[in-house]
């Protein structure tokens, strides 16, 4: 397979400090793959011209380079001089970007200043792409055989042009491979025990397939892909190489799709017509708060009880004090109380119920920080499981919540 070499450049020092996240990275590596395309590297270089002059230099070796950023018409966005220096050229006024600029404002209603004038002007080898989306000028330069297309950093602007523009002219201009993934979703194992029991399937995969192994809070994702030129032998393998993937760990797979384990839990409930509520501690609305993010989450979800102080697990969800003062806020008796408490407040059919210590602060010898107790009350009764989910706060909210709604998942397929 004779795969192009692409790379990108991002260019900002928004992006160095931390002030802006580069997702435009990403984007383009997932569009490209789709396309059939793959990116080789990504990096990320400030706003200097000795920065952007060095990249420049050391992506001679690709086929296709992808610049986004420093093209606004502020005096730090100075990419469009330095592309001049690197092409050895010199910047000329460009009537089609001036004409879109001024279609641009006059559309949305706004005076047209000199600065944004001077966005017309560009390198004077360049072709200009249309950018229908702001001011910032799209350009594609060729050194050496090398194809480089500078976008605007602003991601719907960059999105909108290389949808609409560019991918449409790099498939024309280039050879591209069949490329297809399937996402398998697994809870309740760390990566390395997964990789274990997987680890002959992973060996025996073919050698045009890869797998790869990418955690999260309570969860591992597995992507397995590929790229080859016969497109059937490329499904129909994937196919193959997933059944058996599935037949080794089927204890730990909650969805053979990439979906997040809430969206699972919401598919269940619609498919049988249930609801649900949530009465939470140590998660802090968090279960309700993912969940509520699915459009239409508002068919299943009753809401939840939000019980953080613990005189409101007795005055909310009727515990008795007494069982909190025999066993302790952190215990199996409490949280089942918490669960069946938020069923019959909210009519739901399921309840589901935290209670824990995320810490940093607050554990003891027998309750030590990031120990967690789940609660399902369900039509058929209560099921509770204790966890330790570790030091870190925003750790143990995250894997509680994905153990929450797994235990949910698991009651809905037994009803």
């Amino acid at each position: 397979m004779n795969q192009i070499i692409i790379k990108n450049i991002s260019i900002g020092d928004e992006l160095l400090i931390g002030q802006v996240i580069n997702t435009n990275a990403a984007w383009l590596g997932e569009q490209l793959s789709a396309a059939g395309f793959q990116l080789d590297s990504a990096l990320t270089i400030g706003d200097s011209e000795k920065a952007i002059l060095e990249a420049f230099n050391g992506c001679m070796d690709a086929d296709l380079v992808l610049v986004t950023g420093g093209l606004g018409p502020t005096a730090d966005d100075i990419t469009k001089p330095t592309v001049c220096k690197f092409f050895e050229t010199e910047l000329a006024f460009c009537q089609e970007a001036y004409d879109n600029i001024v279609a641009l404002f006059n559309r949305r209603g706004f005076q047209m200043s000199e600065r944004n004038r001077g966005q017309a002007f560009l390198p004077k080898s360049c072709i200009y792409v249309p950018n229908n989306y702001g001011t910032a000028p799209c350009m594609w330069l060729e050194k050496d055989g090398v194809v480089f297309v500078f976008m605007p950093g602003v991601p719907f602007e960059m999105k909108g042009i290389f949808s609409d523009e560019l991918l449409p002219r790099f498939t024309k201009r280039f050879h591209s491979v069949p490329y297809e993934k399937r996402v398998v979703m697994t809870t309740g194992i760390g990566e390395s025990f997964l990789a274990d029991k997987i680890k002959d399937w992973e060996t025996a995969l073919p050698n045009f397939l890869s797998l790869a192994y990418l955690p999260q809070y309570g969860m591992v994702r597995l992507r397995l892909s590929g790229r080859h030129e016969d497109a059937d032998l490329l499904h129909q393998t994937l196919d193959t190489e997933i059944a058996k993937l599935k037949a080794l760990v089927p204890e730990y797979i909650f969805s053979m799709e990439d979906q997040p384990i809430e969206r699972v839990v919401f598919n269940l409930l619609i498919n049988k017509g249930k609801t649900f509520a949530t009465a939470e501690s140590c998660t802090g609305g968090n279960l309700a708060h993912v969940f509520t993010l699915i459009p239409g989450s508002s068919e299943v979800f009753k809401g939840t009880a939000v019980t953080y102080a613990t005189p409101m697990k007795t005055k909310v969800l009727g515990v008795p004090s007494t069982t909190i003062e025999t066993y302790g806020v952190v215990s199996q008796q409490v949280v089942e109380g918490m669960a069946k408490g938020v069923r019959d407040l909210m009519e739901a059919d399921f309840g589901v119920a935290t209670t824990g210590v995320a810490g940093p602060g607050g554990g003891s010898a027998q309750t030590p920080v990031g120990t967690v107790w789940i609660a399902v009350a369900s039509p058929k009764g209560l099921t509770s499981k204790c966890f330790n989910f570790g030091k870190d706060r925003e750790n143990v909210i995250n894997r509680a919540t994905v153990a929450a709604f797994e235990m949910l998942r698991e009651t809905l397929l037994l009803m």
